[in-house]
C-alpha cells in the first residue's frame, strides 16, 4: 500500500486527508502485524542505541526520550524495555496544558490515561529545556518524507517540543520518528511550524533522513 498526498490542496487540508487515510490503515492492521512490527522496531532501535553508546571508553549510558505508544501505533514498549535492560536513562512525556512535560521513567512507573487517552507517567516532571544532554528522542508520527518532514497527529505538542532543541547537526539530540514501513512517503505536506526529524525507525530498519 502506498499513501500519497494531494498536491492540489492546501497544506492544512492535505495533512488532514493524509492523517485520515493513515489512521484508517492503522486500524486495519491485525494484532499479529502490530506485534511483529513492535518486535522488529525494538530490534532495530536497540541496534541504534548500542551504536550510539559505543564510545571511546566503551559502552556508556545514554539519555533517551520515548513516547508510550497507543494501541494502533507502532509499538514502543519493547524498545523502552530494551533500553532499560541496557541501562539507559529513559524519559517519557505527559501533556500539561499546551505543552509536554517529561518524567524519568522506569519499569513499574505508575501510569494513567491522559486527556487524549494516551498512557502518561505519574511523578515529578521537567520541561524540555531541562533535558540537557539528551542523546536520542523517539517521537510518534503518522508519516515522514525523504526530507525528514514529519506528519504529526495535529495537536502540535511534539512540534512545539522539538522547536526548543537545536538540530542534531548543531549538537541537539538525534530525533527518530517511529512508523510503519508504508508511512515513509516521497512527500509530506508541511506548514511553517512543522519540525523535521533525522531518522525513521520502521520494522524494516533505520532510514537516515539527513
Amino acid at each position: 500500500m502506498c499513501l500519497v498526498s494531494d498536491p492540489d490542496s492546501t497544506p492544512g487540508a492535505a495533512k488532514d486527508a493524509l492523517r485520515a487515510r493513515i489512521r484508517a490503515a492503522r486500524r486495519e492492521r491485525t494484532p499479529e502485524e502490530r506485534d511483529r512490527a513492535a518486535g522488529a522496531i525494538a530490534q532495530h532501535g536497540g541496534h541504534l542505541l548500542r551504536s550510539l553508546a559505543d564510545g571511546p571508553a566503551g559502552d556508556m549510558p545514554l539519555l533517551v526520550a520515548a513516547h508510550l505508544s497507543q494501541p494502533t501505533e507502532p509499538g514502543t514498549d519493547q524498545l523502552i524495555g530494551l533500553a532499560h535492560a541496557d541501562h539507559h536513562a529513559m524519559w517519557v512525556p505527559r501533556v500539561e496544558g499546551e505543552d509536554l512535560a517529561w518524567v524519568a521513567y522506569r519499569l513499574g512507573t505508575p501510569l494513567h490515561h491522559g486527556p487524549f487517552g494516551i498512557r502518561e507517567p505519574e511523578g515529578p516532571a521537567v520541561r524540555p529545556a531541562d533535558l540537557v544532554g539528551m542523546d536520542v528522542m523517539f517521537v510518534p508520527g503518522l508519516a515522514v518524507d525523504e526530507m525528514g518532514r514529519r506528519l504529526g497527529q495535529g495537536g502540535g505538542y511534539f512540534d512545539r517540543m522539538l522547536a526548543t532543541f537545536p538540530r542534531h547537526v548543531d549538537g541537539g539530540p538525534l530525533i527518530v520518528v517511529v512508523l510503519f514501513d508504508d508511512e515513509v512517503l516521497s512527500e509530506v505536506p508541511v506548514e511553517d511550524h512543522d519540525c523535521c526529524v533525522d531518522v525513521a525507525l520502521t520494522p524494516s530498519g533505520l532510514l537516515d533522513l539527513g
